[in-house]
């Protein structure tokens, strides 16, 4: 016995199924409106409003009265489409397009109104730091775990080569190679390593006013790109 295949039918389709059914709807509307001496206070948006369907399906109701709207134009005279709304004076027949233009209107305005918003993907610390650039290791310094940096509200980083201690305030976050989220990032010149040692080993008091214990150097503006001779010194969440 021969076993029938099933075709799988995609979400495409399914879609474009349901908003045709769905579309039966005002297609009854639009023969109502012929019936009615002084036409229909039928409104398409708010038949979308109290239906509810996704943009996904009711953008597929987009360009079905495309032909129609043709039809009843007859922007080339055809003799044919001339007789079969002859029915309708001049203004009746302005009035029948601007019901069926604002039908068309009204699709465009609910997949407007109702297009999904994709949430944007917060990426952990471990993915945010996944590009960063740092020394793991100096003399007897090591660096912190870099995934301690995003959240952190403050953050000390010294470059072994320049001597620069860099902090940054703010609520931390790394994207790509670089510090981001900070609302200060300032920079001092350090030599004495004995003086790093106190931030190394101090605790929040400490760090938050010791760059005002580094003597004889300018506060600058710091550079918010570590480097392969930047380790990570403190960070304080």
């Amino acid at each position: 016995m021969n076993k029938k295949s099933t075709q799988k039918i995609s979400i495409q389709e399914r879609c474009a199924n349901k908003a045709l059914d769905a579309f039966g709807e005002i297609e009854v509307a639009i023969d109502e409106y012929m019936t009615q001496p002084y036409g229909s206070d039928w409104r398409c948006l708010r038949w979308l409003n109290k239906l509810a369907y996704s943009s996904m399906v009711v953008k597929y109701m987009k360009g079905q009265l495309d032909s129609q709207i043709e039809e009843v134009e007859n922007k080339e005279g055809c003799d044919q489409l001339e007789e079969g709304y002859s029915h309708l004076n001049l203004k009746q027949k302005k009035a029948y397009l601007k019901f069926l233009r604002h039908i068309d209107k009204d699709i465009e305005t609910y997949c407007k109104n109702n297009k999904p918003i994709r949430k944007k993907r917060i990426k952990t610390p471990a993915q945010q730091v996944k590009n960063l650039t740092y020394l793991s290791e100096w003399k007897k310094y090591k660096s912190i775990d870099p995934v301690e940096i995003p959240r952190a509200r403050m953050l000390f980083i010294y470059n072994t080569s320049s001597k620069k201690l860099t902090k940054f305030e703010g609520h931390l976050s790394v994207k790509g190679s670089r510090i981001n989220g900070y609302d200060e990032c300032s920079e001092k010149t350090l030599t004495d390593l004995k003086l790093l040692d106190r931030l190394v080993e101090g605790g929040n008091i400490i760090a938050s006013k010791f760059m005002e214990e580094i003597p004889r150097s300018k506060l600058k503006d710091g550079n918010d790109l570590p480097t392969k001779n930047t380790l990570l010194i403190k960070v304080i969440k």
